[in-house]
């Protein structure tokens, strides 16, 4: 009887975790890279390394941004940050890292060679011990950045001095090992006015060349992939729009949101591309 007990508990147990993990969105990275001001040439694009070693000149650090503002306004239950370690140098020496909020804009075109400005503040630490797959929690950092008390520049991962080579796959890797954030229990989107909400309407839905679009006039509309990248925005003088797909956009789901006296309203529609 103790035994059946203790399966009927696990199954339970699993359960649940399976219905919260249900909840999870992941989110690919808008940009990374790594920042190296010893070595000059090829860098790897496909790879991240971070390390503090001065007797090799290994002063590595990593840099990751998401776009998340298709979640702004709500909070997150959890928030991880998971990367994929395929090399450790020497073999099992750990690499001790600290976690900052990126402090100025970047993208890719970022000079290799110089390490970007950071705030202060330790965000999270992690040890990376081991190769394979390690989850980060960022969740305070996630939320700052949800309810925009910081602005999202994204996070830098640094080695403690003394430190060795972690290398992880960055997201031009093979799919399968790319890095991504997960946010669980995404809740608490403000609260939006009735008339508001009613007063926009996207149609047809789905649609196969071109979205209409009825919003307050002024009002500032973003569209989404699925994602969480933004693809198109566009401040609209009167009350009507039209979203017609460039050929680069495939078929999907996509996000529409609308900002209006501080209010948001986001709707989602279906494209079919002919």
């Amino acid at each position: 009887m103790k035994t059946k007990k203790i399966i009927y508990i696990m199954i339970i147990i699993i359960i649940g975790f399976l219905i919260f993990r249900l909840d999870a969105k992941t989110i690919a990275p808008l940009y990374d890279m790594y920042t190296d001001p010893d070595h000059s040439g090829a860098h790897p694009v496909t790879e991240l390394w971070v390390a503090d070693y001065a007797p090799m000149s290994n002063h590595q650090r990593i840099m990751i941004m998401f776009d998340l503002a298709p979640y702004i306004g709500q909070t997150v239950d959890s928030a991880f940050l998971n990367i994929d370690r395929f090399f450790g140098c020497p073999s099992g020496d750990p690499t001790y890292t600290k976690i900052y909020a990126i402090t100025e804009l970047w993208n890719e075109s970022w000079a290799e060679n110089v390490h970007i400005s950071h705030s202060s503040t330790e965000w999270a630490s992690y040890n990376f011990s081991s190769d394979g797959w390690h989850g980060i929690n960022i969740t305070s950092l996630a939320n700052a950045w949800l309810d925009e008390s910081i602005t999202n520049y994204g996070l830098v991962i640094r080695a403690l001095q003394g430190n060795k080579f972690s290398k992880f796959y960055s997201r031009e890797a093979s799919s399968g090992v790319r890095p991504y954030l997960e946010l669980v229990g995404l809740s608490g989107i403000k609260e939006r006015d009735r008339h508001f909400h009613e007063s926009i309407v996207a149609s047809p839905n789905p649609f196969y060349s071109v979205c209409n679009m009825i919003v307050p006039s002024g009002a500032e509309v973003e569209i989404f992939g699925a994602d969480g990248r933004r693809i198109y925005n566009v401040h609209c003088d009167g009350n009507k729009m039209i979203w017609k797909p460039s050929e680069s956009v495939g078929s999907g789901i996509y996000f529409i949101r609308t900002t209006f006296n501080k209010q948001i309203d986001i709707e989602k529609v279906v494209y079919l591309k002919n």
